[in-house]
């Protein structure tokens, strides 16, 4: 470490699982004495980890980045160095067009971080792109970005479906899941710092352990993380449909830790869109999976991710999928105009959609669903639910999450109690009201 430039400032855009990587390089930095500052101005180093994955997400990390070089070009800043999925798919445009930029890493060596700022210090200007392909590092030092009461647990890395429109295994290599004694140790570290739920996260959360002994493996993992005596809650997201098991419904319907809340990512219903997303469910897979769902678990809460104005997708099509939306299975959905990528499969279909219309579909579609999450959240009203407190939003008003909430993409539980409460109190709480987006409840009795 240079000692005058030991001043770590970080932009960290995109996923949860891009927050992880975040906080892995955050942990080793600090390891190695670099102090970490909130004010990019006050930064010597700045880091700006970015996402890559469909247009918009690049736009913002471009901005991003000329928003940071100012304090290059004006401020204290001597080192940019540009991580993640954008760095790992435009390396050379980067490092060419943009000559503020002292090094690009790519998305396999962000755990090298130490070693980078260390060759940028003495000249070497370059991009490290290599390592997709091996094994994920385990026992790496982790400063989380957040409170830490809810954190993520990455399982895995790199993605092995290949559907049609995606960049990701491009960007972040084949599928690798780490071993279960690792991940239970991380799990440990984070528990014994205070925090009380964990959210499992990968690629492909439900494909765990297929790569390394053929078997899924995530009920096994989920069994020794609920085993931890002081977690209270297990999130478990970004399931794909194909692979949610007969076996992992009925351990979430019988262990009380692990919520009754699932992210499966299904795209859309019609069957000859599915076939060119090379979508491997078919549409009457998915309805048989979302019917055993509620069968097993009439309390569950689900939510979804929808593409709308994929190539060929014809007013039929997009009907279909809006008619199976206002059917009412997900209380939660988000809407993507499909974003045409260069280097997948589907930027060369025929029959691409225009961008007005791509627009069109979205609001009509997230219409619909406004009105079915309503609906489906007005059925909650009167129930009693078990809120894990946040923060204060006011005097005798707090915030959190039930189990019907994800952390960042779901809504919030405003809870009215006479007694304060603190940041990790779970408290059972009865709803009262239901807004738009989040909900409201009085405290009705503490839990441990």
């Amino acid at each position: 470490m240079h000692r005058n430039r030991n001043k770590i400032g970080m932009v960290s855009l995109g996923c949860a699982k891009n927050q992880v990587d975040t906080e892995v390089m955050l942990g080793l930095l600090s390891q190695q004495g670099y102090k970490i500052v909130n004010r990019s101005e006050e930064a010597d180093i700045i880091i700006i980890n970015t996402c890559g994955f469909i247009g918009p997400a690049k736009e913002e990390s471009i901005q991003a980045i000329f928003e940071q070089i100012k304090y290059k070009q004006q401020g204290s800043c001597e080192i940019l160095i540009v991580t993640g999925c954008l760095g790992q798919r435009y390396s050379k445009e980067l490092m060419e067009e943009i000559p503020e930029i002292d090094a690009v890493i790519g998305t396999g060596n962000y755990s090298k971080i130490v070693d980078i700022i260390t060759e940028v210090d003495e000249g070497h200007h370059h991009a490290y792109l290599n390592n997709l392909s091996t094994a994920v590092e385990d026992g790496l030092p982790r400063m989380l970005s957040t409170d830490g009461i809810t954190a993520c647990l990455k399982i895995a890395e790199g993605c092995d479906n290949y559907c049609s429109y995606c960049i990701i295994p491009m960007l972040r290599g084949r599928f690798r899941s780490r071993s279960i004694s690792s991940l239970k140790r991380e799990a440990e570290t984070l528990v014994q710092n205070g925090t009380r739920e964990l959210v499992i996260i990968a690629q492909d959360v439900s494909r765990y352990g297929q790569d390394s002994n053929g078997e899924f493996n995530l009920v096994l993992l989920l069994k020794e993380l609920a085993a931890l005596p002081d977690l209270k809650r297990i999130r478990v997201m970004y399931c794909y449909p194909d692979r949610i098991t007969h076996e992992l419904i009925d351990f979430i319907a019988q262990e009380e830790k692990v919520c009754n809340y699932l992210d499966i990512p299904i795209q859309h219903i019609n069957q000859d869109i599915l076939s060119k997303m090379n979508r491997i469910t078919d549409s009457d897979q998915i309805r048989a999976l979302l019917n055993n769902l509620n069968k097993k678990m009439p309390d569950i809460i689900l939510r979804t991710s929808l593409i709308v104005g994929f190539p060929g997708e014809g007013e039929a099509e997009f009907q279909e999928l809006l008619d199976f939306v206002e059917e009412g299975h997900f209380q939660h959905i988000g809407v993507f105009p499909y974003s045409r990528e260069e280097s997948t499969p589907a930027a060369a279909y025929a029959n691409q959609v225009d961008e007005s219309v791509k627009k069109e579909r979205r609001n009509r579609l997230m219409m619909v669903q406004s009105k079915v999450s309503k609906r489906l959240r007005r059925a909650r009203q009167g129930q009693k639910c078990e809120v894990l407190i946040e923060g204060m939003e006011s005097e005798g008003l707090f915030y959190g999450r039930s189990y019907g909430e994800a952390p960042e993409v779901d809504g919030l539980v405003y809870v009215t109690s006479p007694s304060p409460l603190k940041a990790g109190d779970f408290v059972v709480t009865k709803i009262t009201r239901i807004f738009d987006y989040d909900i409201l409840g009085e405290a009705y009795e503490f839990s441990k």
